[in-house]
């Protein structure tokens, strides 16, 4: 990532924190179909910003919000809104974008939202700047200008909230029984309770996981209780609990089989190394 950015009241070492970060949030991700970019703030716009960049220039940069005045929370929170995307995230400097801050293109001219800008609409309404895209028939240059936008924020809503609920369509075995594979992004879909039905003097809760990466392929996988419980549907004090849609960071898992559920494809894993 180009750090040559110039930062705003922000030390080297917490800058040098928050881009180590946003190198790990990457890890897996891609840019084939363009790239969001945290625009920095400066000593006349106080705020950090999110926004996607489109391959080749084909179209300007849609801003897509304000994300915080410090860096390391407006990271935080574009790691949280891009978390089911596969897109890379990166970091440029505030001049990238000043051109377009003065644009007037993406302002509404008529119905409920006259005067907004896109970005405020979106984030407010997103189904009304989803029918902009795909339903309004622009009857004048301004209004089609709008709609190319809107078409871009509905890239955007495909990107951080549809995908999502696709998860299960592209799922794939991935890797072969015992290879190792590194650096998995997953988020959690669903965890169950289950005891260790090896070990019978004590409770032994464990959590039985199942996840997907950014591409929706799907993982499971067992957590192992740290040490017993006092019933058998609880968990003990000193073992971590896993949540749904918590995402979790593995740095090296062992395939350890695939099997298929109602048509979704599933890799088993274990000998988990967290980060």
């Amino acid at each position: 990532m180009d750090k040559n950015i110039t930062l705003y009241q922000i030390t080297n070492v917490m800058a040098e924190k928050v881009f180590q970060k946003i190198d790990h949030f990457n890890k897996g991700r891609r840019e084939d179909t363009g790239y969001y970019a945290i625009s920095v703030s400066t000593p006349y716009r106080s705020y950090y910003a999110l926004w996607r960049i489109f391959p080749d220039n084909s179209h300007s940069p849609l801003f897509v919000r304000t994300l915080a005045v410090t860096f390391d929370d407006a990271a935080e929170r574009a790691f949280l809104y891009l978390q089911n995307c596969n897109i890379m995230l990166k970091v440029k400097d505030n001049s990238f974008f000043e051109p377009y801050y003065g644009s007037s293109e993406d302002i509404v001219a008529f119905g409920k939202y006259r005067g907004k800008r896109l970005a405020e609409v979106y984030y407010v309404d997103p189904n009304y700047v989803l029918w902009l895209a795909h339903k309004f028939e622009a009857r004048n240059p301004r209004d089609k200008k709008l709609a190319v936008i809107a078409k871009d924020f509905a890239v955007v809503h495909y990107d951080t909230v549809i995908r999502k609920h696709h998860l299960s369509g592209g799922s794939r075995f991935i890797g072969g029984k015992g290879e190792k594979l590194v650096d998995l992004h997953l988020e959690v879909l669903g965890v169950r309770l289950q005891l260790d039905s090896y070990k019978t003097h004590d409770y032994y809760v464990d959590q039985s996981v199942l996840a997907a990466d950014a591409d929706g392929n799907r993982f499971s996988f067992v957590i192992k209780a740290a040490a017993p419980s006092l019933t058998p549907d609880t968990l003990n004090c000193y073992t971590k609990k896993i949540n749904q849609r918590d995402t979790l960071y593995i740095k090296s898992a062992k395939v350890l089989s695939h099997y298929e559920s109602r048509g979704v494809k599933c890799t088993r894993i274990g000998y988990l190394k967290f980060k």
